[in-house]
């Protein structure tokens, strides 16, 4: 049973293409000149102009067209192989593809009409340990599709899960827009996707046991294992520690969540008034409620307050509002905060 696992079911060399193919392909994959230039300067346009317009249709595109991938595989498998020619090629190579993204992006970015940040660009600032993980075995899954004799979509299934593209324009949208904030997490971001990648490929490279150069490779093994150890420690311990926030943050919010729900669903509402909003802010230590029906007197709300110590909101400040516009007011502005749509326009 084991035996036909490992050699039947689960055997990756099995439609393997051999070692010289593989080696042409990959460097076939790390020559930016012509058409792969003209590609690459497209795609980081079509990119700005998604992260931009708030396209993820359009920024699906741009990951797919992109060749920004190649290099990183190739130092990877350079890695692997001990070949230096290859490694330094492939690091000038992808060096120069950055500096463009990054000249092409600010240009855009400078040049566009609309320069207030959309989602899809706050989305390339928010680097964390989920990324790592989507990186690397992204990029396993991609040099499983290299190294296969019969091409499959896997490729472009990885460009888009790894996202090199949009946070390489998103650090030129924070070049073109002088701000940091977005300059650097996004660059973390990409730093991220790159070095698991490459990580990734190297890894699997060794897997496969693929021809080596002749080099002292016991040496060469060592400086690549500490290389390789020194950038998972700085990489990971940033993003482990974001990822640690967030977590934290959140339980810390659907705890919060959880009391206020309970107050407000037993202490203020009844079958003659309900809250419509509630509003907290735990830097204030603030609680607002907007109210509709009956009127509460203040010795009731006096009441009320008296209670919020049984749900652990003892230290926040209850604010009580029932005037009955100012409520549905700031309900409708929360509703549509865009502003008038479209739909909502009717000519008689």
């Amino acid at each position: 049973m084991i035996d036909y696992l490992k050699n039947g079911l689960f055997n990756i060399k099995s439609d393997q293409m051999d070692a010289n193919t593989i080696h042409e392909s990959v460097v076939a994959g790390v020559k930016l000149k012509g058409a792969p230039l003209i590609i690459l300067f497209c795609a980081i346009i079509v990119a700005s102009v998604g992260l931009n317009t708030n396209s993820t249709a359009v920024i699906i595109g741009a990951m797919l067209i992109s060749p920004l991938m190649n290099p990183i595989i190739a130092m990877g498998y350079s890695l692997a192989t001990y070949d230096g020619l290859l490694l330094r090629n492939a690091a000038i190579n992808f060096l120069l593809q950055i500096v463009i993204a990054l000249i092409g992006a600010a240009i855009y970015f400078s040049l566009t009409p609309i320069h207030e940040a959309t989602s899809e660009l706050i989305a390339r600032t928010g680097p964390s340990f989920f990324d790592m993980l989507i990186a690397f075995f992204g990029g396993t899954a991609g040099v499983i599709g290299i190294t296969r004799k019969e091409k499959t979509n896997v490729i472009p299934g990885v460009a888009i899960a790894t996202a090199l593209m949009p946070p390489m324009c998103t650090v030129g949208y924070g070049i073109a827009n002088s701000n940091p904030n977005y300059i650097f997490p996004a660059a973390y971001l990409f730093l991220i996707n790159t070095f698991f990648i490459m990580l990734a490929t190297f890894a699997f490279c060794k897997l496969l046991q693929l021809k080596q150069a002749e080099v002292v490779k016991e040496r060469f093994n060592k400086i690549i294992k500490r290389g390789i150890i020194i950038g998972m420690i700085l990489i990971t311990i940033p993003a482990a520690a974001s990822a640690g926030y967030v977590a934290t943050n959140s339980i810390m919010n659907n705890n919060l969540t959880g009391k206020v729900q309970a107050f407000v669903n037993t202490e203020v509402n009844s079958s003659t008034a309900t809250t419509m909003r509630a509003t907290i802010d735990p830097e204030t230590k603030n609680l607002r409620l907007d109210l509709v029906g009956d009127v509460y007197t203040p010795e009731q709300i006096e009441m009320i307050k008296g209670t919020m110590t049984n749900y652990e909101l003892g230290d926040y400040q209850l604010e009580v509002v029932q005037d009955i516009r100012t409520t549905l007011f700031n309900y409708f502005e929360n509703i549509n905060s865009a502003g008038i749509q479209e739909g909502e326009i009717v000519i008689v």
